[in-house]
């Protein structure tokens, strides 16, 4: 009964490497897509934030 427990034991291990091999090309774009997304998403928002901030220096300044 033992060895029957090792060899499942085994295949699941098995199957689990097997199903992962085929999951990691995807995995890997996932990766790429959401740090790419990340970055483009944080750099955006610092843009944003420095055009406001030189718009609203530009028209106080302009009063002044």
């Amino acid at each position: 009964m033992i060895i029957f427990g090792l060899i499942g034991i085994i295949f699941i291990f098995w199957f689990a490497l097997e199903g992962l091999w085929k999951l990691i090309p995807w995995l890997v774009l996932l990766v790429i897509i959401t740090s790419t997304l990340g970055f483009m998403i944080d750099h955006f928002v610092f843009f944003i934030i420095a055009v406001i901030s030189l718009t609203v220096m530009y028209v106080i300044g302009k009063k002044g």
